[in-house]
Order: C-alpha cells, then structure tokens, then sequence
C-alpha cells in the first residue's frame, strides 16, 4: 500500500477551504451611505424626508400632560428649525387627507382646487420612547422620587429619550440614539408646582424639567441629522419637451452651458433568488449623449447628440472635461 502523506500546508488550506464552504453565506448588498456626489460636478446635498411617530412613555410620569404627542411636537419644531430635513405631517395626515377629498366633490368650485397625488413620501420615520422624566424634591406627588435629594442638594430634573430612524424602503432600523437632559435648581430657588404649568409653554421651560426636556430635544436632534444618510442631487432627465431633453437642475446645482451628458436607463439590480434580497447593482444600456445650450434656475435644456429616446428618469452621466493643454515654452 501507497501511502501519500499531505504536507502541512496543503492540510492547512483543505481544512480552510472545508470550512469556507460549510459556513458559506451570501453577504447581503448594501447600498453606499453615504451616496457619492455626482462626477465632475458641485455637490449638492439633499435634504431627508422624514417623519416623526407619537413618543412612546415608558417613564414612571403619572401626571396628565400628554407627553407622547407633546414630546414629538417638540422634536418636529427643532428639526424644522435646523434646516436640513424636510419634515412631513403623519401625526394628523387624516386631516390633511379629509380636506382633499371634500375639494374633489362636486359641491365645491373647481377653482382654486388642489391638485391630488403631489403628497410628497416619507423616506425616514423616527419613533421616540421617554424613558425618564423626572424630578427629584418635587412635592407635587407626579415625580415617584425621593424628596431627600431636594432638601439637600436641591431640585434636579432629568428627561432621557431612546430614538430609532427607520429606512421606510427597507424597513431596515439604520440607528439607534439616545438622548439625555439635565438640569439642576438652587437649594433656595421657589418650589414649582408642575401640575399649574402647561408642558411645552414658556413657563414650562424656565423650570429645571423644561430645561431638561429642551436639552434632550436637542441632543436627539443632534444625533438624528448626524446618523441620517447623506444623499446627494443626482441628474436626471425629466421630460422631453419640444425636442428637447429637461434635466432636473440647472443654476441651483451649477450647471452650464456646453456640458454634456451619456444618458443610460436605470441601473439593473440583480437579487438573490432565495431571499429576494438584492446582491449588486449594474450600469443600465446606454441611450445616448447629450449636450446643454439653456440654463434654467431648476432646469436645464439639452439637444440630443446621438442616441436616443431619453425616456423621463433616465440616468445621466457627466462627461468630463478635456484636459487643459499645456503652453508651448
């Protein structure tokens, strides 16, 4: 009998290829985040659409406020105060809805009706949990804490939330954050009796609580637009119109004359076929080029080089410039 005896390190690289092949798995795609901004062009970041669901009270509060709805009220004002998300109605989206379909009756004027199907769609819903809201040495007997931490080192508040940011797409959970606030009274400041005080009003917020829940709003907010993707303005061709090619930018993405664009469809997304899940993307079939002789302030015209038709949503590419030639010395 032959024996064949393995050298080590062909032993070494059977039993990794073995395991290899029995723990074998397809990693999931994922999309990049954040997106890339367009080539040879200015980035332009986009805005997230997002929405914010009622809070959910876990906190041991056994006053009346309506802290749920109050809580995400607030959350709303800072993030619209910020100017980097557009934030959608949810909360009363019933209203909004009621509203457009009694214009669409015919017992009201056509004139001045508004236009159906121009709801914009959510992108991002954020749903909040308070997990503490409290505060010690009050007396008013709707904070359930000991009131020896008043006498002695006087009144504090604290207020903590737990936010999560949800990709409505996917129904992927992409964060997580917590948020924390505090804030401390003088041993010889007034007591305040919080159940004469309406939550969220300008009182409110001179009290170590209203303190506290302000510096909370904004810590979330501060971590929501740090964990929210960046999206950047990619071009696009948005209609045709007397021949002409409509892309979606023109001076507000600084665009100019003479720049020219290879058109391609959407890229094609290849998915598992066990789990649907998408595994990579490729480029779309080219469509043709493109050229740009108008600039509007959102739009720009382009004249058709060679290709075409350019169907509404199809992909543009920037042509990069030539090189500069050098001078003669």
């Amino acid at each position: 009998m032959i024996r064949i005896r393995c050298r080590p390190i062909v032993r070494m690289a059977a039993m990794a290829l073995g395991a290899a092949l029995v723990g074998c798995q397809t990693p999931p795609y994922e999309p990049k985040r954040p997106s890339e901004p367009p080539r040879h062009l200015a980035a332009r970041v986009l805005r997230p659409v997002v929405a914010v669901t009622e809070f959910e009270n876990q906190s041991s509060f056994a006053g009346q406020w309506k802290l749920g709805g109050g809580m995400a009220d607030l959350l709303i004002t800072e993030l619209l105060n910020s100017g980097r998300v557009i934030v959608l109605e949810r909360q009363h989206l019933d209203d909004t809805l009621g509203e457009l379909l009694r214009q669409g009756k015919t017992l009201f004027r056509p004139e001045g009706r508004v236009a159906t199907g121009r709801l914009k769609n959510v992108r991002y819903v954020i749903r909040g949990v308070i997990t503490d809201f409290t505060v010690t040495g009050d007396a008013s007997g709707w904070f359930r804490t000991e009131t020896a931490g008043g006498r002695i080192g006087g009144r504090s508040a604290k207020v903590s939330l737990n936010l999560r940011i949800t990709d409505v797409e996917t129904g992927e959970v992409i964060a997580s954050v917590r948020a924390d606030g505090t804030a401390r009274a003088s041993v010889f400041g007034a007591a305040v009796d919080y159940r004469r005080l309406s939550f969220g009003g300008d009182a409110f917020f001179q009290t170590p609580l209203g303190r506290a829940t302000e510096a909370a709003i904004r810590d979330a907010v501060a971590r929501i637009l740090d964990r929210l993707p960046t999206e950047y303005w990619m071009p696009r061709v948005a209609d045709v119109v007397d021949g002409r090619v409509v892309i979606n930018g023109g001076q507000n993405v600084g665009l100019t004359i003479g720049l020219e664009f290879i058109a391609r469809e959407p890229p094609r997304v290849v998915t598992d076929p066990l789990t649907g899940d998408p595994l990579d993307a490729f480029p779309g079939r080219l469509i043709g080029r493109l050229r740009i002789e108008e600039v509007r302030p959102t739009t720009s015209l382009a004249t058709p080089i060679e290709g075409g038709p350019f169907p509404r949503g199809a992909w543009l590419e920037a042509v990069p410039p030539p090189p500069a030639s050098r001078p003669l010395r």
